[in-house]
């Protein structure tokens, strides 16, 4: 039995450090999220300090970073990062959030060109400025062709990967 116990705790060690390495989501806690219409599959979607509910609460004035694990279907040379947000709910004003780097092929853990059937975990860090509203949301994060098309409100009709998630941000 003693054998036994011992043999299973190192099994747990290994996977656990397995699976660190192999999605390498590590600090990133998985949330609840929606897939919206997005041309790649999405493997998983985590935030830092993001508890796993209905809503991620955010704070102003703190660091947060986002991982997205997808596999592209066809070999990708650019991905621009766009990031708009409904105010209050899904029907609320949408407005345009703004990050620092919206080449998501720089700084970003992805190298350009991707390539098909592959599996990449894309990261960006988001900094929740004090003058932030204090807000319910919906966040919608998209990577993006930079040439792809868009529509009379300037969102883009062809989503390599798009989610969406509630969030709020908080004092």
């Amino acid at each position: 039995m003693y054998y036994l116990k011992i043999n299973l705790i190192y099994f747990l060690i290994l996977y656990k450090l397995i699976e660190g390495n192999n999605n390498n989501n590590s600090f990133f806690n998985p949330i609840i999220y929606k897939n919206c219409k997005s041309n790649f599959e999405i493997i998983s979607v985590g935030i830092t300090e993001c508890e796993k509910s209905e809503r991620c609460e955010f704070k102003r004035g703190k660091e947060y970073s986002l991982q997205i694990g997808f596999k592209p279907d066809k070999k990708v040379d650019n991905l621009k990062t766009l990031v708009w947000a409904h105010l209050g709910d899904a029907h609320g004003a949408l407005t345009r959030f703004h990050v620092d780097n919206e080449d998501a092929c720089i700084e970003s853990n992805i190298t350009c060109p991707l390539m098909p059937n592959k599996i990449y975990w894309y990261k960006q860090s988001v900094l929740l400025l004090q003058e932030y509203p204090i807000v319910d949301l919906q966040v919608n994060w998209l990577l993006i062709n930079p040439d792809a098309e868009k529509n009379d409100k300037g969102l883009p009709t062809n989503r390599d990967v798009c989610i969406k998630f509630l969030a709020k941000v908080k004092e």
